[in-house]
């Protein structure tokens, strides 16, 4: 039962997530949040994303000044004729934004989408972040 109950209160989570995002960023479109890690050591950032069922062309990885922004599409599944008995998974647009505390050097900046999971790895710099876009080099 505990299980269940913790289970049922990070889907609440997550949805509320999302919807104080939304609430905070009237004019973005609507869409769902992938659950994100974001992990700091002496090198840099590494973001781990979960997507499972994005296609790597679906998806959009770039900096912005001091953010990363992950956009990207979920595309339903082709069911002709059939009626779905239970849906959960979330389709459609993504927009993730993660603030970085520190600059990154953003032309030396990887992401590669394997089994699911987006991760992005985001070298440390000395040098003061520009509020160019970057964007991020996809591998695979």
């Amino acid at each position: 039962m505990t299980t269940n109950v913790l289970t049922q209160w990070s889907a609440l989570h997550r949805k509320l997530a999302g919807l104080s995002a939304a609430l905070q960023a009237p004019n973005e479109p609507a869409g769902w949040l992938p659950p994100t890690d974001v992990v700091e050591d002496a090198h840099g950032f590494v973001v781990r994303m979960e997507l499972a069922g994005v296609a790597r062309a679906d998806v959009c990885v770039r900096l912005e000044g001091r953010a990363l922004v992950v956009e990207g599409l979920r595309r339903p599944p082709v069911c002709a004729g059939a009626r779905f008995r239970q849906l959960e998974m979330e389709y459609g647009p993504f927009r993730r934004v993660v603030p970085l505390p520190d600059s990154v050097a953003g032309r030396r900046a990887t992401a590669a989408l394997a089994e699911g999971v987006l991760e992005i790895i985001l070298p440390r710099s000395r040098r003061p972040m520009s509020d160019k876009k970057v964007m991020v080099v996809m591998n695979g």
